[in-house]
């Protein structure tokens, strides 16, 4: 005789499994209509001398990694604030040796750029989420377009770093026609619709991700951005590009 209890525990079994497909794609849908967009084909990111842009690099070499074409092309444009400090991006190295190595490659990266405005905020590593008091300093109100890394990024501070900015645009006030921008750094976009051409200037970037010499020691992210901006040159038509989500503040609202 089959005990009533187990019964009872199959069927209440079998009803959480149907919630929790239901669920699962109730979300996928509302995510879906978020990525829709009516451009297909990617078009090319041209900004305007009064543009401003804001990078946001959850570590020292995110922002070259993702957005060297952008920086490379418009360096009056941008500023680039470098949020934790990447201690633990190392194995060999003290934290505080590493600290000051990876400063020390941001700073000559952003000099060779000829970027003027940057700064950092000296949050641990891996530490971002839970600092969002030092993270709402940030006066959004300044910029037209603010880059970070993609959501779907398999690194916690780079995931936090959507969840802080979504809680930063309820609390401030920013500019209407503000465009946040996604790039790719460990994970490639699953929907573009911007991209920058690398074709003449894919070697000027690989010289400043060699730049970040610590990092290369543990992660080829030389051949591995350039190979995806190659493979990103397909879609595009061009030999190499970097390729962008742009949204509006709305929808990064809703992811």
């Amino acid at each position: 005789m089959v005990c009533p209890l187990y019964n009872y525990l199959m069927i209440k079994n079998f009803f959480k499994k149907i919630y929790e497909n239901y669920a699962f794609s109730r979300q996928f849908l509302k995510l879906a209509r978020v990525f829709h967009f009516t451009k297909i084909f990617p078009e090319e990111l041209i900004l305007k001398n009064t543009d401003r842009c804001l990078i946001l690099a959850p570590h020292p070499d995110d922002e070259t990694i993702g957005c060297a074409g952008l920086m490379i092309n418009n360096p009056e444009n941008i500023e680039v604030i470098c949020l934790t400090d990447g201690r633990h991006g190392g194995y060999n190295e003290s934290e505080e040796v590493l600290k000051q190595l990876r400063q020390q490659e941001f700073v000559s990266v952003m000099e060779k750029l000829g970027i003027k405005a940057y700064s950092f905020f000296d949050i641990e590593d891996r530490e971002l989420i839970k600092n969002y008091d030092k993270f709402s300093k940030i006066d959004v109100s300044k910029y037209d377009y603010v880059f970070i890394p993609n959501y779907f990024d398999q690194h916690k501070d780079h995931k936090a770093l959507t969840v802080l900015f979504q809680k930063l645009l309820k609390e401030q006030k920013h500019n209407n026609s503000l465009k946040i921008v996604y790039y790719e750094v460990w994970s490639a976009l699953t929907a573009i619709n911007y991209f920058i051409d690398l074709t003449d200037i894919i070697d000027k970037k690989r010289e400043l991700v060699a730049m970040y010499g610590s990092q290369l020691r543990h992660v080829d992210f030389l051949e591995g951005i350039t190979g995806l901006n190659r493979y990103r040159g397909m879609l595009t038509n061009r030999v190499s590009s970097e390729t962008y989500c742009i949204i509006d503040v709305s929808t990064f609202l809703k992811i």
